[in-house]
């Protein structure tokens, strides 16, 4: 009842007074429940996804961009992709679910991209975040982790645009690694860590600051205790990519994408390596998630696996055994497709290879702490539970983009009857030849060598106290001959580097120690003149990764191979009507390769010297390995180095250069290596060391010299026995 009008100035205050206890208990019932939501999305946030795309299709540009005909210059990246990663629901527990790999020849790096807010999606809710827009983030301490791209950090080891391999850790100069002297931007690796390599920094000290417990725990799960004083210009491959994930973990990411992480690293250290990573993933500090060539070997710990096939799209994904059993079927279905004409499976590989291409050649090895092996589907017999398990997981998946692939290889395994017999066949098409290694004493004969090119006596390389090659007295003694077809082995740091750059007569010290090119020293002798660096170069043909990160990047294909006959990168070349004709015949045989704009103007060359389509700069990675690896044997030089040469082409690329190198093109001036020619490989992939090879020499470690005393081994094999798992395990020591 309202208080009567003479009463209205005593029943004010009351009603003032009753108001604002309203309000008190109504903000107390909002601020509970506030607490409740908080409370319970915080619950929640276990069980969300840290990364979460469904049905979604991606472009670089905006598809509108292009006029609605976007399909050759803008594609579709990943059409109705779906990919779920859960979040870690128990930050005290292991995870030992949910790690997964991606295993492609050329698209790894954009689906690493994506997976981090990169590209156009479409629908644009398609891709999202929940676990990072929920509760769980402590916006008072970490709210930059919202932001996709800072929450989810990316650290690639591809040197993909023609940066130094290092990946940014280098000294002040590209020699600094024969020298002793240490340069005051020589930056150690602590410093590296802790941010510390600007003379003037634009950040304050506090901004730059390091959380201290975070990098002594770093520091020890990478083991880099001993190198934390060492310039990281003298880092190996190994301790490179160790130290810039450790940089990546100081930034405290919820999620490291690894690009191509086992790139250029020899056995030996992916075994040791492998195990670090278990140990940050099953902690959850942070997520890993692994970008794969085909021919890594694929971490025992590694749960997951996506393959993607050509044209932006996923052949593959699921769980590791099931993807696994897959690709076995795949290889089985084409291999038996194509021997067959006119049969009824010939509807299937050409839908396949239509879509998908033939499966992806060298994926199956395991890497485990003991070494490398194949892994066991891949090899022998398959039980009928194996193979019962599989098609009662496709059929019960229902049809989706992700596993169509999956749907088409059941029907084709349900039309053969004898898939669980024809082991053979299936040995055949999925593991190596089962030919074996020799050593020098075995039957198997020699390749004919001819004269020496470069010999090598007694030399020993010593940067101030630290000796860097030929540790074991008097050290090392090598003679490269004609017809020699080596590859040179060894853990990173072991002094491969440092060898290539005597044979080649970059190193400083190639003046001063015992080592004879083309039977001459560099120093004059009596009656003999020494030999110039042009000299000696122009008779060696060069591929390396240092080559790759500081060639001209405005070349376009023509000059890039020209150059060969150059005594710079960028120089007038000296050619010649016969030159010209070989620079063709290596265009028109790899323009398949090579070339990036459409074929439509017929048999013209023109496109090989249009630097606006075709720069050095703008060409894919492979492109780039494979244009350097034709310039390194195009002028048919003495000696042909190959370091790294193979590494980023995909394997039937690769294959058609082995054959390349070893046959040349019929019916033309390039007969491919000669009796006359030497041959000296680097590879830490068997894949990547060609049939030709008949003979190895491994070069130790430092921690093998001084923990174990092992010299430098070598010994002759039978074509092609380097590269079976067999006799490279050997090799290696494993």
């Amino acid at each position: 009842m309202f208080p009567a009008v003479g009463d209205k100035f005593r029943g004010i205050p009351q009603l003032l007074q009753l108001l604002s206890r309203s309000r008190g208990i109504l903000r107390d019932a909002k601020d509970m429940r506030r607490t409740l939501a908080l409370f319970s999305s915080a619950r929640r946030a276990g069980d969300l996804n840290l990364v979460q795309i469904r049905n979604g299709t991606f472009y670089r540009e905006h598809p509108s961009a292009h006029g609605g005909d976007s399909s050759s210059s803008n594609p579709p990246l990943f059409p109705n992709l779906t990919f779920e990663l859960p979040a870690t629901k128990d930050q005290a527990a292991e995870r030992k679910d949910d790690h997964w790999a991606v295993i492609s020849g050329s698209d790894g790096t954009t689906f690493l991209e994506l997976l981090r807010g990169s590209h156009l999606c479409f629908p644009p809710n398609a891709r999202s975040y929940p676990f990072l827009a929920s509760d769980a983030i402590d916006d008072r301490k970490d709210h930059h982790l919202r932001i996709p791209s800072r929450a989810i950090q990316y650290v690639g080891f591809n040197t993909t645009k023609g940066q130094p391999s290092s990946g940014g850790i280098r000294g002040a100069y590209l020699s600094a690694r024969y020298e002793s002297r240490r340069e005051e931007t020589d930056w150690s690796v602590l410093q590296y860590l802790k941010g510390e390599t600007e003379l003037n920094p634009t950040q304050s000290a506090e901004e730059r600051h390091v959380d201290l417990a975070l990098l002594d725990q770093t520091i020890a799960d990478l083991r880099l205790q001993k190198l934390l004083d060492m310039p990281v210009s003298n880092l190996s491959n190994g301790q490179t990519r160790r130290s810039r994930i450790a940089k990546a973990l100081l930034g405290k990411p919820k999620l490291l994408l690894l690009d191509e992480p086992f790139m250029g690293l020899d056995p030996p250290t992916l075994v040791t390596l492998s195990p670090m990573l278990q140990r940050l993933a099953y902690k959850s500090s942070p997520l890993l998630l692994l970008a794969l060539r085909p021919q890594d070997p694929i971490p025992d710990w590694i749960t997951h696996l996506v393959v993607l096939g050509p044209n932006h799209t996923v052949a593959l994904m699921g769980a590791k055994q099931h993807v696994l059993f897959s690709l076995r079927q795949w290889a089985e279905v084409v291999s038996k497709a194509q021997s067959s004409s006119g049969g009824k499976d010939n509807w299937v590989l050409d839908r396949i290879v239509k879509t998908y291409g033939t499966p992806p050649s060298g994926i199956g090895d395991e890497l485990t702490s003991k070494g490398i092996t194949r892994h066991e589907l891949l090899t022998g017999d398959i039980a009928a539970s194996t193979h019962k398990s599989w098609s009662k997981a496709i059929e019960t998946s229902g049809p989706s983009p992700q596993n169509d692939l999956d749907h088409i290889l059941l029907v084709a395994s349900q039309n053969d009857s004898s898939h669980l017999h024809n082991s053979s066949a299936q040995r055949t098409s999925t593991s190596s030849p089962s030919t074996s290694i020799s050593s020098t004493s075995d039957s198997a004969p020699p390749s004919k060598q001819g004269d020496p090119l470069i010999e090598l006596s007694s030399v020993t390389v010593k940067y101030g106290p630290k000796t860097v090659l030929g540790h074991t007295p008097p050290g090392l003694t090598l003679t490269i001959r004609q017809g020699t077809r080596l590859a040179l082995l060894g853990p990173n740091g072991s002094g491969k580097t440092t060898l290539l750059s005597l044979l080649t007569s970059d190193h400083p010290q190639s003046y001063s120690l015992p080592i004879k090119f083309f039977g001459r020293t560099r120093l004059p002798s009596p009656g003999k003149p020494g030999l110039s660096l042009w000299e000696i170069q122009s008779r060696i043909g060069h591929s390396s990764p240092e080559i790759h990160a500081f060639f001209p990047k405005h070349l376009p294909p023509r000059r890039v191979l020209e150059s060969s006959w150059a005594e710079t990168y960028a120089s007038k070349p000296k050619l010649t009507p016969e030159r010209t004709q070989m620079v063709d015949t290596f265009l028109r045989h790899w323009q398949p390769e090579l070339r990036q704009d459409s074929p439509d103007r017929g048999e013209s060359l023109d496109w090989a010297s249009d630097k606006s389509t075709h720069a050095f700069s703008v060409l894919p990675f492979s492109a780039q390995r494979l244009l350097l690896l034709l310039r390194a044997i195009i002028k048919q030089p003495d000696i042909v180095i190959l370091d790294e040469a193979f590494s980023g082409l995909s394997a039937e690329t690769r294959d058609k250069a082995m054959s390349f190198i070893e046959s040349g093109v019929k019916d033309t001036q390039f007969p491919g290596l000669t009796s006359s020619q030497a041959l000296v490989v680097v590879s830490h992939v068997k894949e990547e060391i060609p049939p030709v090879v008949d003979e190895w020499l491994r070069l130790p470690g430092e921690e093998e010299v001084v923990e174990h005393g092992r010299d430098v081994e070598g010994g002759r094999t039978a074509k092609g026995g380097i590269r079976t798992n067999e006799g490279w395990m050997k090799v290696w020591g494993l």
